[in-house]
């Protein structure tokens, strides 16, 4: 299986990472209903892609993405469309936080310039998030009339009810220096320029983690939110013992015990997170 052709999105293909890159900077990335459906048939592919160990999101015209698009939303939402596609459409971007959630590589994404609404919203559950300190944010729907629909959980999951309570109903704006202290980033840099080189140090380190064990690790983090108590025993328990009894767990500890290197983590890496 190979990716989907795009249009609104730019796929590059390095070694063993895919970045996908909004590519609608005239409207500082805006989430048109074709941008979303391209980029949820590109994260749908990628389990298949096992190539890739890494899959970053980010944008072109330094803004990573302003949400959805209002101009749709007035030519097309309030010009004649009917209520059950209305309802269809923003359930349609539920699709999108599926396809992240399943998706077996590390997740990362890279934010600068603006993070507003559900750009904001899909970025809540990417495994790691790095942003620049004068990036824009803020869940801005209510101040447009409209609720935050599908990205109101995964918000609230990311920071806890009380924070996300406060900026889902006000609107308020903040930066980066406030979202890394509320929880939306993981890391905090000055730049551009400091944010591709952080971006680089993550993907080098990362690569000290078999691809199999971080799939499975994922898959343990998503159990964890619904099974019970006991279930959620079980199914760890059973990832570990498939972990344990495969091919990189061999590797992994014949690796330690020979003092050298796993055969997925690459021999020579600089700092830049090149071989």
């Amino acid at each position: 299986m190979t990716l989907p052709a795009v249009h609104d999105l730019v796929l590059d293909e390095e070694t063993d990472t895919l970045t996908i890159w909004f590519n609608r900077p005239e409207t500082r990335n805006a989430l048109s209903a074709r941008m979303a459906e391209e980029l949820a048939r590109v994260l749908e592919a990628l389990p298949a892609q096992r190539q890739y160990r890494f899959v970053v999101l980010r944008g072109k015209g330094g803004s990573f993405c302003s949400g959805g698009d209002l101009t749709m939303f007035r030519t097309v939402f309030q010009d004649g469309a009917s209520r059950d596609s209305i309802v269809q459409a923003n359930a349609d971007f539920g699709r999108l936080l599926r396809a992240v959630r399943a998706l077996p590589q590390l997740f990362v994404v890279a934010i600068e310039g603006v993070a507003m609404a559900g750009g904001l919203g899909l970025s809540c559950i990417a495994d790691v998030v790095i942003t620049t300190a004068d990036a824009r944010y803020a869940l801005s729907e209510v101040a447009l009339g409209i609720p935050p629909a599908q990205i109101t959980p995964v918000v609230i999951e990311r920071i806890g009810a009380s924070q996300a309570r406060r900026l889902l109903l006000t609107a308020q704006r903040f930066d980066g220096t406030e979202a890394w202290r509320l929880g939306f980033a993981h890391e905090l840099v000055a730049d551009g320029v400091a944010l591709n080189a952080a971006l680089a140090r993550l993907l080098t380190e990362a690569r000290r983690g078999a691809p199999g064990a971080i799939a499975l690790t994922k898959q343990i983090i998503s159990a964890s939110a619904t099974l019970a108590p006991d279930a959620m025993v079980a199914f760890a328990a059973e990832r570990f013992a498939d972990a344990m009894l495969g091919d990189e767990a061999r590797e992994g500890m014949a690796a330690f015990a020979e003092k050298r290197r796993p055969h997925w983590q690459p021999l020579q890496e600089n700092r830049n997170g090149t071989v």
